[in-house]
């Protein structure tokens, strides 16, 4: 028999009162074992006075490092980190730094680093267009490309932007859209090579539910998005394929309120979801 699944939490603490306020969390296990955590902090969300930070579990550990300021522009409000290791074992950083007072103003960055997360090089754009977003971490698709999962701000359609060469240029796929918007997709690749998208519903859309498309050439193209019957507040998820083909999805299952938060579980690539464990539910999000 499989041993149960195992829990834990261990929280990073900080209490910097420079950062009262913190969101959108990012993790990735780095190829030595260690955890490296990343989200945006300030006095509040679009303040210019907001930076990314990020914190390391080394391997074996009990407590997270202290908090580290990895990105912070002056006098501009950063946000929406991601955190990737490519396929070459580098470090990767994408976020977003706003350029005036809104989201719709962005311009999307990234910054690598070749020693686990220790230490960055220079920040540099990625894309000039403004109003473009990320939010989930690319995944690799069977011909070797890599998929990051984009949206634009502007009029709530999301998108994937595809590398051939590894990371070094990107160009955009074909557009998601839903009448009430559809942003902030999460990949997952099926066993026939396709591509499904979750992505966070619109504030208008009457159903509160979750979105899915799927795509059948390397998210070059999408079919119609359709709902799901999971319940979204207007609330990002975050999807993996475990090693042996099922997903797991991280959502706050409820029409409204961004709690509980929990997991959910697939064993038939993403077609039935029944939950498997609520992680927080207090209120909050």
């Amino acid at each position: 028999m499989p041993a149960e699944p195992h829990y834990e939490a261990r929280l990073i603490e900080f209490d910097d009162p420079r950062f009262p306020f913190c969101h959108a969390a990012t993790a990735v296990e780095l190829p030595q074992g260690d955890l490296l955590a990343a989200w945006y902090a300030g006095s509040r969300e679009g303040a210019r006075d907001v930076a990314i930070l990020a914190a390391r579990l080394p391997a074996g550990a009990r407590h997270w490092s202290r908090p580290f300021v990895v990105a912070d522009t002056l006098d501009r409000s950063d946000g929406n980190p991601v955190l990737f290791v490519d396929p070459v074992g580098t470090v990767v950083l994408f976020y977003v730094t706003m350029l005036g007072d809104g989201w719709d103003t962005c311009q999307v960055k990234y910054k690598t680093s070749s020693d686990y997360g220790h230490a960055w090089d220079i920040e540099r754009i990625l894309r000039r267009e403004p109003g473009w977003m990320v939010r989930n971490k690319p995944i690799r698709l069977p011909n070797g490309d890599l998929a990051l999962p984009m949206y634009d701000e502007r009029d709530w359609h999301s998108f994937v932007l595809l590398s051939e060469d590894g990371g070094r240029s990107w160009f955009p796929g074909g557009p998601i859209r839903a009448e009430h918007g559809a942003i902030q997709p999460t990949l997952a690749l099926r066993r026939d090579g396709s591509v499904v998208a979750y992505l966070r519903r619109g504030p208008g859309d009457p159903e509160c539910r979750l979105w899915q498309a799927i795509s059948r050439d390397d998210c070059r193209t999408w079919e119609a998005p359709t709902r799901t019957a999971l319940p979204n507040p207007n609330a990002s998820v975050d999807v993996v394929r475990l090693a042996n083909g099922h997903f797991v999805l991280a959502l706050n299952p409820s029409p409204a309120e961004r709690t509980p938060l929990s997991l959910a579980l697939s064993t038939n690539e993403g077609r039935d979801w029944r939950t498997i464990r609520d992680l927080e539910n207090e209120p909050g999000e």
